[in-house]
C-alpha cells in the first residue's frame, strides 16, 4: 500500500486526490495547502505542515504554483519520497539544474504531469507519424488557446508562472519533442514583454528540431470561447490535422488524394498519467514522461521565453 499525499489542493490537486482513489492500493493520507478550509471541506484530511505530510507519505503530489516546485521536490527528494508534480518541473532552469543534480546523486523518482502524452488524440497521431502515415515530417503547426486564469490568480505574476509559453505552450513544446526528439534553436515573440497584465499574454515561436522538422506554435490566454487546441503535421505523403472543437477530430489526408478520419475516445488521462507513476513507482517501469523529458522540454520553453525577452534565436 501506497500513502499518497498532495500538497496544494486547487483544481489540480482535487483531481490528483479523485483519481488516486480509484488506484488500487493507494492511501491518501491527507494534504497540505495554505487554505485548509478548502482541504477539509473536501472530506480530507488537512496537514498544517508540508513537512509533516511527507514524513508521513510514501509519495507526494505537488499541486502548487510553478515558482513553489523546487521547495517541495527538494524536500521530498531529501526525505527519499517519491514525486509527481504538475508541469513545469520549476520555474527557472538554475533550479531544474538544481534539481537534476539531486534526481541523479538521490537516484530519485520524479515524474513531471505533461499530460498531453496521455490524450489518446496525440496518441493517434504520435502513431501515426511513427508508422510514415504522411511520410517524412515536415511542417508542425499547433495552435493552444485559453480564457485567462482570472486577474486574482497566481498566473497574474509573471515571475510565478512564466506567462502563457510556460503554461500552455510548453504543452506542444513537450508533445512535439515526443514526436521528433530535441530541439536546435528557438525564435519567440511575446505580448507578456509589452503589456502590463497577463490576461492579454499571447506568444508564437518557431522551433527548428535536429531532424530538420520547422514547428510554428501560438498559444493564447485571450480566447474568451475557452479552450481550443488545433494540431496541423505536414510531411512529404500527408498531412495530418486535429481539431479538439471538431467532433470527428484527427484527419489523415494523404495526397493521392485519399483521406480517413478518426476519433479518438476520450478517457481520463489524469488518471493514466497517475497509473503510469504509480507502476514506476512500485515496479521500476519507465514512465511515458521521464525526468529528462520533463527537464528538456522546460529548457526549450525557458528559451523560448528568452528569445521573446532578447528578441533573438537561441540556440539549444
Amino acid at each position: 500500500m501506497n500513502k499518497v499525499g498532495i500538497i496544494g489542493f486547487g483544481k489540480m490537486g482535487k483531481k490528483h486526490f479523485d483519481c488516486y482513489k480509484r488506484i488500487k492500493d493507494v492511501d491518501i493520507i491527507g494534504a497540505y495547502d495554505v487554505d485548509l478550509k478548502k482541504v477539509k471541506d473536501y472530506g480530507v484530511r488537512g496537514f498544517e505542515d508540508y513537512k509533516e505530510l511527507i514524513e508521513q507519505s510514501d509519495i507526494i503530489s505537488i499541486c502548487t504554483p510553478t515558482d513553489t516546485h523546487k521547495l517541495y521536490i527538494i524536500e521530498c527528494i531529501m526525505k527519499g519520497k517519491s514525486v509527481f508534480v504538475e508541469k513545469p518541473l520549476c520555474r527557472t532552469m538554475n533550479e531544474g539544474d538544481e534539481i537534476a543534480k539531486l534526481v541523479k546523486k538521490f537516484k530519485a523518482k520524479i515524474m513531471v504531469g505533461h499530460i498531453v502524452r496521455y490524450f489518446n488524440q496525440y496518441i493517434s497521431i504520435k502513431n501515426l507519424i511513427d508508422k510514415k502515415s504522411i511520410g517524412n515530417p515536415v511542417i508542425a503547426r499547433i495552435t493552444r488557446s485559453a480564457r485567462f486564469k482570472g486577474r486574482e490568480s497566481w498566473f497574474s505574476s509573471f515571475d510565478k508562472s512564466g506567462g502563457v509559453i510556460l503554461d500552455l505552450m510548453i504543452h506542444d513544446i513537450d508533445f512535439l519533442r515526443w514526436c521528433f526528439g530535441d530541439v536546435k534553436r528557438v525564435y519567440a515573440k511575446s505580448l507578456s514583454q509589452s503589456v502590463h497584465n497577463l490576461n492579454m499574454d499571447y506568444a508564437l515561436a518557431i522551433l527548428r528540431f535536429k531532424n530538420g522538422v520547422i514547428a510554428h506554435l501560438e498559444s493564447s490566454w485571450v480566447n474568451t470561447s475557452g479552450f481550443r487546441s488545433y494540431v496541423e503535421i505536414c510531411g512529404d505523403k500527408g498531412l495530418l490535422s486535429y481539431d479538439s472543437k471538431v467532433p470527428t477530430a484527427l484527419t489523415l489526408e494523404l495526397n493521392s488524394g485519399e483521406v480517413f478520419k478518426e476519433n479518438p475516445v476520450d478517457e481520463d488521462a489524469n488518471l493514466m498519467e497517475l497509473e503510469d507513476f504509480i507502476n514506476y513507482v512500485r515496479f521500476n517501469k519507465k514512465p511515458r514522461v521521464t525526468f529528462e523529458d520533463a527537464y528538456n522540454s522546460l529548457k526549450v520553453a525557458l528559451s523560448a521565453l528568452e528569445s521573446s525577452q532578447k528578441d533573438c534565436v537561441v540556440e539549444i
